[in-house]
């Protein structure tokens, strides 16, 4: 009964323990729940871990698909695909997870045909969660892979960026990189448009782009040149219609192509555009009053300004009216025009014209033209005929535009104009002025002393000028490398297009009699650009004797001693 009682006092109020013992029960507790934190802090951790891993592998996967499933298309004026997107399967692996990575990279070479063994051991051995092994697999290397049911080894849904035209306008669409950013062309100036999911519509039309390549290119094959380019212009507009340069690259395959294939002679390249010039000095010389058509100036003898000594390449030796300087292209005349056209006034037309400046184009592509910083009279005399002053293709066509067409100076474009949309432009030159230029443009085609016979196309009243220069090296010009450019306005008596070719480092041939001047190289392909350029304009050809013709021309100008008409062309 007493031990009774003892019990039950002792639950009520129990013995006080030893504080020695507690202390030690305590602490054996403590530090056995603190293992169990520990336990479960680090398994939630290693989950959590694993997690991330799997994500960053998923993101990694997919990152092709992320970015390109949102880019936008870039489309051709008339809506034709230029750029897009393309579904594909993405092989990566874990080569962690990877039991044997000689065995797996010997199967995998077998059926990847960018890769040998050597290569899969060296990305299977990598410490890492992920590698990218191929990113364009075909639906039958896919299921050959399935087959091998290798662990570690897995596929992903990507997207990657195409070209369906290959080599077509490449310098104009540019390209982007593996992470689908921009890094040339449209694509990079554009980027943030495209990456937000918009397409963007060119003012490139993708069949007359083809039809310019191609005929740049055999006339470069032809003079055995090392380049060339061609740009075809809407002087209403300012839209560019093409813009093609030679040597191109694919850019599907961008890292393969070299710095010169990438190099834009249309857009970035500048070059002294020689004789062409004459059209601009004419221009501003008749607008400004410091010349009349009709006005003859001396071109018997080499002129002498400072250092240089001005001669013609055919001499004449009695006075030439401005017709005549144009239509013989003489650079004696041009310069005595130039004379009396002063320095102040035709840098102002110049700058007028957007010759001093970069041009406000959509690409990156493009360079501020080398201009001097002092206008002296030795500037204003060889600038009249295109030396001195270096400037792009693109450059050159919106100022013949303004020269000869619209007299309105219009900035080019690359981006399809919006209906009902009014481009901004600046007047130049009064239409009498434009009209007379593209008269005289048309000589040069259509007059037997013209230099630019070659460029004719019956029915389609073309009108242009050669230029031909030396190309410059260090320490001055070099003899043996020629630039040679045609500018062309087509139809002369409804001036709607510009069309420039150039021809770079051409080298005489036996049916050019050993000449590789711009009549001979630049000029010629003109005539199939536009016969087959103008069915797909609208342009029909026309019967240039015709009195509705004739009198939108000016017929009265004197060439040597018989009067310029319409009929004698």
């Amino acid at each position: 009964m007493r031990q009774l009682l003892a019990k039950l006092r002792n639950l009520v109020w129990p013995a006080r323990p030893d504080p020695a013992k507690s202390r030690r029960i305590a602490e054996v507790r403590l530090v056995f729940c603190g293992f169990i934190a520990v336990a479960i802090i680090g398994t939630i951790g290693t989950r959590i871990v694993g997690l991330a891993e799997a994500h960053t592998n998923l993101r990694l996967a997919v990152h092709g698909q992320a970015a390109s499933a949102m880019r936008g298309r870039i489309l051709d004026r008339e809506g034709r695909l230029l750029a897009g997107n393309l579904p594909i399967t993405v092989l990566h692996a874990n080569p962690s997870e990877i039991m044997n990575v000689n065995a797996a990279a010997t199967s995998l070479a077998a059926i990847l045909p960018h890769h040998n063994s050597a290569d899969l051991r060296a990305l299977l051995s990598k410490k890492t969660k992920y590698v990218e092994l191929d990113r364009q697999l075909s639906p039958k290397q896919h299921a050959a892979i399935l087959e091998l049911g290798i662990p570690g080894v897995y596929f992903a849904k990507g997207m990657t960026r195409i070209y369906p035209r290959g080599q077509t306008a490449a310098h104009i669409l540019g390209a982007v990189d593996t992470d689908h950013i921009g890094i040339a062309g449209i694509e990079k100036s554009f980027n943030a448009i495209l990456s937000a999911g918009e397409d963007i519509m060119l003012s490139l039309d993708i069949g007359l782009q083809t039809i310019i390549s191609h005929e740049i290119h055999k006339q470069i094959d032809r003079f055995e040149a090392i380049g060339g380019a061609g740009v075809i212009l809407d002087m209403h507009s300012g839209e560019i219609l093409a813009a093609a340069s030679l040597p191109d690259f694919n850019p599907n395959q961008f890292g393969l192509a070299n710095a010169d294939a990438r190099f834009n002679r249309a857009t970035k390249g500048l070059y002294e555009m020689g004789s062409t010039f004459k059209v601009l000095n004419t221009a501003i010389a008749l607008e400004t009053g410091a010349a009349e058509i009709n006005q003859r100036f001396d071109v018997g003898k080499p002129m002498r300004i400072s250092r240089f000594t001005i001669t013609d390449y055919k001499p004449r030796n009695r006075p030439l009216n401005v017709p005549e300087i144009m239509v013989y292209s003489s650079n004696i005349g041009s310069a005595r025009i130039a004379e009396e056209i002063g320095a102040e006034t035709q840098r102002a037309y110049m700058d007028k014209l957007g010759l001093l400046d970069r041009l406000p184009l959509e690409i990156p592509e493009t360079s501020k033209p080398l201009s001097p910083t002092t206008w002296r009279k030795s500037t204003t005399v060889t600038v009249s005929y295109g030396h001195g002053i270096s400037i792009s293709m693109v450059h050159l066509a919106s100022a013949i535009a303004a020269a000869s067409g619209t007299g309105y100076w219009i900035a080019p474009t690359l981006i399809k104009s919006k209906t009902g949309d009014t481009p901004l432009k600046l007047r130049v030159f009064s239409e009498n002025t434009t009209r007379a230029v593209r008269s005289m443009m048309r000589l040069v085609v259509s007059h037997v002393d013209g230099s630019g016979n070659l460029a004719e196309a019956p029915g389609y009243m073309v009108g242009g000028k050669t230029g031909t220069a030396e190309k410059i090296k260090i320490g001055g010009y070099d003899k043996k490398a020629n630039v040679t450019t045609f500018a062309a306005v087509f139809p002369v008596h409804d001036p709607r297009y510009v069309i420039i070719t150039m021809i770079d480092e051409p080298k005489g041939q036996k049916h050019s009699h050993g000449y590789a001047t711009a009549g001979w190289v630049a000029a010629p392909p003109i005539r199939p650009i536009v016969e087959q350029i103008a069915p797909l304009l609208g342009i029909l050809p026309v019967d240039e004797n015709s009195p509705s013709i004739r009198q939108k021309l000016m017929l009265d100008f004197k060439i040597g001693n018989e009067e310029a008409t319409l009929a004698s062309y």
